[in-house]
């Protein structure tokens, strides 16, 4: 075989047959044995670009131009990115509608794409280098596909630099210099949930359950915290081409007169190897959108459009208006679906036909409706149910009417102290839980067993499971008890949103007196009638409530019971307790920890926070909320491990610290 090889390995341009299909059956061998699947065809494409393709046989495509002109490094790297594809990403449980949005598809395949090589990386020894090799060389960056952007719409729209971004990111660790500012500030919103999902992978021997489960979490993190912001830029790219669209209609009208700073700067299209457009094809030149024009020249522009559209009929005026409207959605539409095909490893499908595009806008189109309808109907609802119960409101949704500014931010913060480490360890081990790849492709060729296995050292993320153990008893009364309860309806909602999210984590509430008080499990959902149950929980102070003995808090007694449920609940899983109150036990005497009978109610609660430091499974938050919770710190002291105390605190205060102290308890 006749080879040259620079720093990846490149090939000779021109290569025969046989050598061609012999590079072919080395990549299929690493496609089989990296996707674990004997089946799946590797084939040279018949366009330029890697994909995999499900339908109707899971193949994947190589470049025509890689295979003959590329080294084994490189190819072996888009190989193994292609079958990690097909072991790990799954998005058939994704609702169509969602997946059709705009910009929603290529934002999954921007961080599908670094989550895949995280994966590969972590499993096979040796890939992590051919893939840095492979974005070394050709990253995706509006640098080497604003081609496409400029051909389509004439520049590249902040959504698509927000996704490119992604992986610039992922790959260097840094963002580009000069990125117009709202793409910056989304992505500076946005980026630590964008490495939480693409370190969120399964582990290196995964069952099909697990697999599925973690591309539901990544789905969830993605849609519910990266989404939201990342939608204001795809709306703002569609406002923005609308405008372009119509300006370039009043222009071919002759209602507008652009000059020639309208345009972009013309640039060459024509590479080494491409060919030449055909004659009578060129299209007119494509005037900028309004935020790429000069300030004083965009607002004359609009200026001169709001006259004559003001001069218009009113049919006249909204079919134009319509029309440019579509011609952006399609404009954005058909630019996202080529960007998607210069992603490395797009999750392809066979490519939609006119009826079918049809009949999917029709369905978008009842979807909408259908929706609206629904929502209508849930806030008629509302409004009569508010009407109902205007005069009694329940405590519950007054605590959250003034907590509901914080839940984000608490939210955020928490699932920020639960991130994964972003690189599993590994140490070599006979039998293992991985395959290294270097002896895999050894044991191919000999049969050679040693070396052939790894096995991954524990320190993935663990499920968390949090139990909040509130104070009810009277010397909560006053600010103390607002305060706490407000701070229940806090945290309940935030670790509510936050196993939603992460789907690794549950919570469940429990008031004392004397003995525990249930009022959430957690297996049960946050939904209203826990609302309703957790309503009651101040009417407890006054002994009113269900278990009615205020007057008493066995604090050490019902902290080490919180234990023994937290430690049977969680399966060996991460185990958190914070803990609400003003640190002051008055215990009945009767229910007591039977070693520590003999110790004041104080010393009891002291020692059963010393064993859980001691035992390592738990951590405890002991929070006092309001004046007078000094005592909190040295039932807690945080110089035990795992322990930590927030005494005297405004819940406004609660909101800033909570998330460092959760930090520190768990490392």
């Amino acid at each position: 075989m006749n080879e040259t090889e620079n720093s990846l390995g490149a090939f000779q341009p021109e290569i025969s047959a046989p050598e061609k299909k012999a590079r072919l059956e080395r990549l299929k061998a690493l496609a089989n044995t990296i996707g674990e699947d004997a089946g799946v065809a590797v084939k040279i494409g018949d366009k330029p670009g890697w994909r995999y393709v499900f339908k109707p046989v899971n193949t994947i495509e190589v470049d025509p131009s890689d295979i003959e002109t590329k080294g084994f490094e490189y190819c072996a790297g888009l190989i193994s990115h292609e079958a990690g594809h097909r072991k790990i990403d799954q998005v058939d449980f994704i609702p169509k509608k969602i997946w059709q949005e705009t910009g929603f598809s290529f934002l999954m395949n921007a961080i599908l794409d670094p989550r895949d090589n995280n994966w590969v990386s972590s499993k096979y020894e040796g890939a992590g280098k051919w893939l840095q090799a492979v974005y070394d060389e050709d990253i995706p960056t509006e640098d080497n596909i604003v081609g496409k952007a400029r051909e389509k719409l004439g520049y590249t729209p902040k959504h698509i630099q927000f996704g490119l971004e992604v992986i610039k990111y992922w790959h260097t660790g840094e963002f580009s210099a000069d990125l117009p500012p709202a793409v910056r500030d989304a992505l500076e919103k946005t980026i630590r949930f964008a490495e939480n999902a693409y370190h969120h992978f399964p582990s290196t021997s995964p069952s099909e359950a697990e697999i599925q489960t973690k591309a539901q979490e990544v789905y969830r993190i993605i849609y519910a915290k990266i989404y939201p912001e990342y939608k204001k830029l795809v709306d703002e790219a569609l406002e923005d081409e609308a405008m372009k669209q119509l300006m370039q209609e009043m222009a071919e009208k002759g209602e507008l007169d652009l000059p020639d700073e309208a345009f972009p700067e013309p640039k060459s299209t024509t590479e080494p190897g491409a060919e030449a457009e055909p004659e009578g094809e060129t299209d007119e030149p494509k005037p900028l959108p309004p935020s790429k024009l000069p300030p004083e020249l965009r607002d004359k522009i609009i200026k001169e459009m709001e006259d004559k559209l003001a001069e218009m009929g009113e049919e006249e005026r909204s079919q134009l208006i319509a029309e440019a409207e579509q011609k952006a959605q399609d404009g954005i539409d058909g630019l996202e679906a080529d960007l998607n095909q210069e992603i490395k490893g797009k999750l392809a499908d066979q490519p939609e036909t006119k009826s079918e595009e049809k009949k999917r806008m029709e369905e978008e189109d009842n979807d909408r409706q259908a929706e609206e309808k629904r929502r209508q109907e849930i806030n008629d609802k509302l409004q009569e149910f508010e009407k109902k119960d205007n005069v009694t409101k329940n405590e519950y949704q007054r605590a959250m009417n003034e907590v509901a500014q914080y839940i984000g931010k608490i939210t955020d913060d928490i699932l920020d102290a639960l991130t994964a480490k972003r690189f599993p360890r590994f140490r070599r081990a006979f039998p293992g839980q991985k395959v290294r790849l270097k002896g895999a492709m050894k044991y191919e060729g000999q049969k050679d067993y040693r070396e052939l296995f790894d096995t991954r050292l524990s320190d993935e993320r663990k499920n968390y499971h949090f139990l909040v153990l509130v104070d009810l008893s009277s010397s909560m009364l006053g600010e103390k008890i607002d305060e706490t309860f407000k701070g229940v309806v806090l945290l309940g909602e935030a670790l509510s949103r936050v196993g939603e999210i992460s789907g690794s984590a549950k919570v469940a509430i429990f008031g004392f007196q004397d003995t525990l008080i249930p009022y959430k499990e957690f297996d049960e959902t946050m939904d209203d009638k826990i609302r309703q149950s957790i309503s009651a929980m101040k009417k407890e102070v006054f002994d009113q409530g269900r278990n009615n003995r205020s007057r008493y808090n066995n604090d050490g007694y019902c902290l080490s019971n919180a234990s023994h449920i937290l430690e049977e609940a969680s399966g060996g899983g991460q185990q958190i307790i914070i803990w609400l109150s003003d640190g002051q036990p008055e215990g009945d005497g009767i229910h007591r920890v039977e070693k520590y009978a003999g110790l004041s109610q104080f010393e009891e609660a002291q020692k059963v926070v010393a064993d859980i430091s001691k035992d390592g499974k738990q951590q405890v938050l002991h929070v006092g909320l309001g004046a007078g919770t000094e005592h909190v710190a040295k039932i807690s002291p945080d110089t035990l491990s795992g322990v930590g105390n927030i005494p005297n605190v405004k819940l406004s205060e609660l909101v800033e610290v909570l998330g460092e102290n959760l930090k520190k308890i768990l490392n």
